[in-house]
């Protein structure tokens, strides 16, 4: 009697976690959406003191500057504003506004200045005309190509599990001969990649595993191939 062959891996959510591509894609995807959210917060600010703001000069209690020394070794400054307004109720409200240094140059040795708030919502509002909406435009565009990235890298990652997925669960069984344990990283970490060869010529590479659990090299091996591409993994990745 023929000797049975022996029961394949079942793959695991591991499949995903140990691709290269998947965490960056991961965070590109988590960054796109907080940048776009909050682009999409600013156009909707936008959109309501259009449709709902009211103007009103606002008195210049402080303005004032804030610097900081970039990386690059250079000087990067901020320009505040601090200003008071009343509402049509004739409430006392006070707020702090980041503006640009044209806008901040301009209104420097003023009393007052224009601003826009909401009726229904005073604390909503803008002192430089079309900041909100540039800022919403230019944070939604970031955050869209970032996402758009981020979902190419899941993208190739899910074509990645997928191919280990066929290649294990319908692909064929070859054997193979560990050709070399090459390591990984660094050298604290003691991982190291598995390389085979199988009779066909096929070669293949697996996954960063701790070196303790690789067969030496000259060892057997079972391999699996995708069939819709014709790639080999090896078991110990599953």
């Amino acid at each position: 009697m023929s000797e049975a062959p022996a029961p394949r891996p079942v793959p695991t959510s591991a499949l995903y976690l140990e691709r290269p591509v998947f965490w960056p894609g991961l965070l590109l995807l988590v960054v796109g959406l907080t940048m776009g959210s909050v682009g999409l917060w600013h156009l909707f600010k936008d959109h309501r003191l259009n449709r709902g703001g009211v103007t009103t000069t606002a008195q210049i209690d402080n303005a004032y500057t804030t610097s900081a020394r970039r990386r690059d070794g250079g000087i990067s400054y901020r320009h505040y504003l601090d200003v008071s307004f009343r509402d049509e109720a004739g409430h006392l409200h006070s707020a702090v506004f980041h503006v640009s240094q044209g806008f901040y140059n301009e209104s420097r040795g003023r009393s007052g200045v224009e601003l826009r708030y909401l009726a229904s919502n005073p604390a909503v509002s803008e002192l430089e005309p079309g900041l909100s909406r540039w800022l919403g435009s230019i944070l939604g565009l970031i955050g869209a190509t970032i996402l758009w990235l981020g979902l190419l890298l899941l993208g190739k990652a899910r074509g990645q599990v997928a191919s280990r997925r066929r290649a294990v669960e319908a692909g064929e069984a070859r054997d193979a001969s560990v050709t070399e344990i090459r390591p990984w990283g660094k050298k604290a970490s003691g991982k190291a990649r598995l390389h085979w060869r199988d009779e066909s010529g096929l070669t293949g590479t697996s996954v960063p595993r701790p070196v303790a659990s690789l067969p030496p090299p000259g060892s057997p091996v079972t391999i699996y191939i995708d069939p819709q591409d014709g790639r080999g993994y090896w078991s110990g990745e599953y």
